[in-house]
């Protein structure tokens, strides 16, 4: 098996196991048993089930959909591919109930940097933000990026009930707001 395979498999294996129990719950012993591999196998591909964690949310979360080519986010089309993004989160939600509260800020932190590069891209795109400095853009892309997340948690702590274009728009209102607040406090 290739070592692609073995690690993919191990990545699925605690996907599996996250659907029946929470991650503070499984151990690595579970999650080799469940992959058929020796633990250190397991080893020899994550640090630990906090390393594998972010494997996973990545590869069953945030990645894209496989695609014969990839997506490029511009001005354009950054609202389905978030929406895209939200209901990857809401058909894996047994997962991620299972998970983000037990995973010491795993989520938060690996899903913070790949949707603060995101924003980065679309903030450099918008011609109003040229003459702003690079690491101005990138803070500021940080900044909503962190709110962002916090919507989306607390999405999942209500069970998801709201659409993923409701979170969206709660998104989009609450930077409009903050923006206007900014707007107001510079003229003042």
């Amino acid at each position: 098996m290739a070592a692609s395979e073995t690690k993919e498999r191990i990545a699925e294996s605690l996907a599996s196991l996250l659907n029946h129990n929470t991650f503070d719950k499984i151990t690595v012993r579970e999650i080799a048993d469940e992959a058929g591999v020796h633990r250190k196998t397991f080893y020899y591909y994550f640090a630990d089930k906090y390393e594998l964690l972010a494997f996973v949310y990545q590869r069953f979360i945030v990645e894209t959909p496989r695609r014969e080519k990839p997506v490029t986010l511009t001005l354009e089309n950054w609202r389905p591919e978030t929406i895209q993004l939200f209901e990857r989160i809401a058909d894996h939600a047994k997962l991620f109930l299972n998970a983000y509260p037990y995973d010491d800020g795993v989520w938060r932190q690996s899903t913070n940097e790949f949707v603060a590069a995101r924003l980065s891209i679309l903030l450099h795109a918008m011609p109003e933000y040229r003459y702003l400095k690079e690491d101005v853009i990138d803070t500021s892309a940080e900044f909503i990026a962190a709110g962002a997340i916090g919507i989306i948690n607390k999405w999942a702590n209500d069970n998801f009930k709201a659409s993923p274009r409701t979170v969206l728009d709660q998104i989009t209102t609450a930077n409009r707001l903050f923006n206007g607040i900014l707007d107001r406090w510079k003229l003042s």
